[in-house]
């Protein structure tokens, strides 16, 4: 696909690292609940947030927007290290920093829906 030539200025073609790190995101939530009741779920959460964590640096890099709170993204890749190297409690502290990761995302997508709307 290519990418259109012609865009305004809020115009916006979609990322291929975008996709990964939503898809992967999204899959890791729940495969990060079936964990907790399937083992088979475990080392494909800790791949996707692996993953995720992958292309949330390639995006950051690629589109030059690294910022303070990108660090705090990194918790849950993080969270995974620990649960493979030193404790279990690793995986949870990963789940719910990216839940915490999901639901400030929604958030932040509602706000600028708003401001869009000039609500």
């Amino acid at each position: 696909m290519s990418e259109p030539e012609n865009l305004t200025e809020n115009e916006s073609t979609l990322d291929l690292g975008a996709v990964i790190h939503s898809g992967a995101g999204i899959i890791a939530l729940v495969l990060g609940g079936l964990m907790y009741f399937y083992s088979w779920a475990l080392p494909l959460f800790a791949g996707l947030m692996i993953l995720s964590a992958i292309s949330a640096v390639w995006i950051s890099w690629a589109q030059d927007a690294w910022v303070p709170g990108h660090w705090l993204a990194m918790l849950p890749v993080i969270g995974v290290l620990v649960g493979y190297l030193v404790a279990p409690w690793g995986y949870t502290l990963a789940y719910v920093c990216l839940w915490i990761a999901f639901i400030h995302f929604i958030i932040r997508g509602a706000q600028k829906m708003r401001a869009e709307q000039g609500v």
